[in-house]
């Protein structure tokens, strides 16, 4: 028998029930954790490595992570950050746009594209300004101007934050990093996921990352090839992450009807048939994700445990 650890990404929001989904009030409420440690903001990295049991996670990692998880090849010296792209209107940031696949670089900067509304910058010797910059998470605050997401500290950064934005779009870097270890996952795992930033930090704790096609990070992705592979591997690791993503994604959209909806085909597609796999069950979120502002939450995440193992 092993442990399937089931994180659906951004699950819970201020009208989120239990008893709205079949499988998951079949299985036993055992208790809440906190989100993420005191003081950290509850974004997913730092929520999953948290449920995972790191204890020590380094201040300036999110891009990094992602790097990682995308394949792009990144220097010790060198400065990463994620950047979020979003439609503007009278000067506000409103919903996620998808990101351009080549932007307007003045500088000695890389970027890359990694699909929907999500990119990455890499500044090449500037990892050590890490600490002096200032940037704006857009899952902080709701409905930012432009300016509010403008970084500081840092001269090149602001001029390809400037050169990018415009009167309909805007790039919000955030997340700055640089290159870091951590000890690997105490025992023989696998992560099966489609988020960039899951399978970075399977990389990062030398879990097996299995490829699953159809597994996209968003409200499109293959649920039952997940499933099935989560299965799979538990025949042949002790512990299995099991990360579906697009409650967040839809949640980030606005789009409360799409994330229920989604909530439910997990419910339908996943959980039911985890509920009697046999293994033991764990399911919770990372955080909360609330489509009607957008942003994340960092209240205490339920834990739901498979009675039935």
């Amino acid at each position: 028998m092993s442990i399937i650890l089931c994180v659906i990404d951004g699950m819970t929001d201020p009208r989120f029930r239990a008893e709205d989904y079949p499988a998951l009030s079949a299985m036993s409420r055992i208790r809440d954790r906190r989100a993420a440690p005191q003081g950290c903001e509850p974004e997913s990295m730092t929520c999953i490595l948290t449920i995972l049991g790191v204890t020590d996670i380094p201040p300036f990692l999110r891009g990094y992570v992602e790097a990682l998880g995308s394949d792009v090849p990144v220097q010790k010296d060198d400065l990463i950050l994620r950047a979020s792209w979003f439609a503007v209107e009278d000067g506000r940031c409103t919903v996620p746009m998808p990101a351009p696949l080549e932007i307007n670089m003045v500088v000695n900067a890389r970027y890359f594209c990694l699909g929907g509304y999500k990119s990455l910058l890499v500044l090449p010797g500037l990892a050590a300004c890490a600490e002096s910059i200032g940037t704006y998470p857009f899952y902080r605050r709701s409905e930012q101007t432009v300016d509010n997401l403008r970084p500081t500290g840092n001269a090149i950064l602001e001029r390809i934050f400037d050169e990018n934005c415009t009167d309909c779009s805007c790039m919000a870097p955030w997340g700055q990093s640089r290159m870091a270890d951590l000890p690997p996952f105490p025992r023989r795992a696998a992560v099966i996921c489609g988020a960039e930033v899951v399978r970075g930090i399977a990389k990062l704790l030398n879990m097996a990352l299995i490829h699953v096609p159809g597994a996209t990070g968003d409200t499109d992705t293959d649920l039952e090839a997940k499933s099935d592979a989560a299965l799979q591997a538990a025949q042949d690791y002790p512990f299995v992450l099991l990360h579906i993503n697009g409650a967040d994604e839809a949640a980030h959209r606005r789009d409360a009807g799409q994330k229920k909806r989604f909530l439910s085909d997990v419910d339908r597609l996943v959980l039911r048939r985890l509920l009697y796999c046999g293994h033991t069950v764990f399911v919770t979120a990372d955080h909360s994700s609330d489509p009607v502002s957008g942003l994340h939450g960092g209240v205490d995440q339920p834990v739901f445990w498979n009675r039935y193992s």
